[in-house]
């Protein structure tokens, strides 16, 4: 993920998308996560859908 750059050479981009990968990670844990949860409660008490 990080890159070393010569020393004669000092533009290091500004931002990298690598950098997101770690927190896109966590929501989609949380909305699938819940989304699961909640399909998997509809299924056990035969509920309605919400």
């Amino acid at each position: 993920m990080f890159r070393r750059y010569p020393e004669e050479n000092q533009s290091r981009p500004a931002w990298k998308f690598e950098y997101l990968a770690v927190p896109i990670a966590f929501i989609n844990g949380l909305f699938f996560g819940g989304y699961m949860l909640r399909k998997m409660r509809q299924y056990v008490e035969k509920g309605p859908t919400d």
